[in-house]
């Protein structure tokens, strides 16, 4: 049986549960196998540590992709993430598109910024590179600050009516017209619930979860990892969001539990094996 590929372009931190260091376990417990391209090389990931490296790999970029190639390495689907500059964004959705010709699926996650603001590194060049890669997904999965940014508008804050969550989903459909479905994290509901909306063209449904209080770096990257092998291996949109908001919630439960730094990210690998029951 043949394994599909997922090539994975997003950050290495070398220390701190993020990107690359939470998404090639997860993506590799479900099933898929991961084709890494990294965007940046960091000496430990930018939230909560100071003082930390980073290297933008995007010279590194058009080589291993070039070598890829000559390798005849075709994935089943590209997911992005984090930029490690403006420069990336063009040469990411060329990449994109080559492969989407291929018969890709294509997976963003449109890593920007939280809490209302864009993160530190993050120019309007790089804003608008990361809305190229949304144009061309299949599926998108901000969180509330991302689909603010994704659409230009101004950032409105916490909670929200499911009639505010409907008309950021349809804005986001009306602009990115490729996409197809969109998981909108970080949803604070006027009526006191929380969790996931997700949504295709002909509907809006939520799934609901604890919220915890602790925001963990990393969790966004778990949350979408598991969705994205949920869809590689066969499951439908609902399916893959209910095992990420579940798994989740498990892993951030247990987390808090063991008083980790917050800056050292999710506990995940304890319960990897629960996917591994999952892959296909």
């Amino acid at each position: 049986m043949s394994i599909k590929k997922a090539a994975l372009l997003h950050d290495m931190s070398c220390f701190g549960r993020c990107a690359l260091a939470v998404i090639v376990p997860v993506i590799s417990a479900l099933g898929i196998q991961p084709v890494i391209i990294p965007t940046a090389l960091l000496s430990t990931h930018t939230g909560g540590f100071t003082g930390y490296t980073f290297l933008d790999l995007t010279d590194e970029i058009k080589k291993i992709t070039a070598h890829h190639e000559k390798l005849g390495v075709v994935p089943d689907c590209v997911y992005t993430g984090y930029l490690g500059g403006a420069e990336q964004a063009a040469l990411i959705r060329d990449y994109i598109d080559k492969q989407k010709r291929r018969g890709a699926y294509i997976f963003v996650d449109p890593v920007m910024g939280d809490d209302g603001k864009l993160y530190s590194s993050y120019t309007k060049q790089m804003q608008e590179g990361m809305a190229s890669l949304a144009a061309a997904a299949d599926i998108i999965t901000p969180n509330m600050t991302e689909a603010f940014f994704l659409l230009g508008r101004e950032y409105e804050k916490p909670p929200y009516s499911k009639a505010d969550i409907g008309e950021l989903t349809d804005g986001l459909f009306n602009k990115y017209r490729n996409t197809e479905k969109i998981a909108l994290t970080s949803v604070e509901l006027d009526s006191g619930e929380y969790g996931v909306a997700y949504a295709d063209r002909s509907k809006t449904e939520y799934i609901f979860t604890r919220r915890h209080e602790i925001n963990y770096p990393g969790s966004g990257d778990i949350f979408s990892a598991v969705v994205c092998g949920g869809l590689l291996g066969g499951a439908d949109f609902g399916a893959s969001v209910n095992t990420a908001v579940k798994f989740l919630d498990k892993v951030i439960e247990y987390t808090v539990q063991t008083g980790t730094p917050v800056r050292e990210g999710l506990i995940f690998e304890k319960f990897l094996s629960e996917l591994l029951q999952l892959s296909y």
